[in-house]
């Protein structure tokens, strides 16, 4: 079943900003520009359609983040460029976005979990070797266990019962624990590279 890639961006771009639960089938054909029996035509139910978002925004978020890796010129530049990219995600996002996926969309958000999350850790494992081997990361730390940690404390702070939304906005939390990360596992050569960099705006 073909299925545009403006629908996807449309939708996606409908989801950050008002979540996924408030935006109905009438939202996206209007913001189309379509009817709903063509945008029908092209999946088979909502929940087939915010799988298909989550799968598709995932996807190009790989690819710009492997971009961001074959572009940096080191480790530490590396994570900081991946941390500015992630923040303009946070920052920008509806605060019960990660709610609606994981209460009313398990496919999509199994997907995130599954596939997306062994992505992120692969990219992790690959930069702290990356920078061990140039001297800007401890050589003392095991990178797998890190990049599992990584991931681990990723799924924490998208805990609502753990950081609340309306109390902890997920960017102002990223960025505490993006700078924990790095500020654990640099060298003082990679600590005076990084410097001030972690100042996302």
């Amino acid at each position: 079943m073909f299925i545009s890639d403006k629908l996807l961006e449309s939708t996606m771009k409908l989801f950050l900003k008002y979540g996924v639960k408030s935006v109905s089938m009438d939202d996206i054909a209007k913001k189309l520009g379509v009817s709903k029996k063509t945008i029908y035509g092209m999946i088979e139910n909502k929940k087939d359609l915010v799988y298909k978002v989550v799968v598709n925004f995932s996807k190009k978020e790989e690819q710009d983040i492997l971009e961001i890796t074959k572009n940096s010129t080191n480790a530490v530049e590396e994570m900081v460029n991946i941390g500015n990219y992630i923040f303009s995600f946070f920052r920008d996002m509806n605060p019960g976005l990660i709610y609606d996926l994981e209460k009313y969309h398990p496919a999509a958000w199994n997907y995130i979990e599954k596939d997306h999350l062994v992505f992120v850790q692969k990219i992790i494992t690959e930069n702290i070797t990356k920078g061990q081997e140039a001297g800007l990361y401890r050589k003392n730390i095991h990178a797998d266990i890190i990049a599992r940690l990584y991931i681990g404390q990723s799924r924490v702070i998208l805990d609502e019962e753990i950081f609340p939304v309306r109390k902890f906005h997920r960017s102002t939390l990223f960025t505490e624990f993006f700078s924990y990360h790095l500020n654990g596992i640099t060298t003082d050569k990679g600590r005076k590279y990084l410097n001030n960099k972690i100042d996302f705006k």
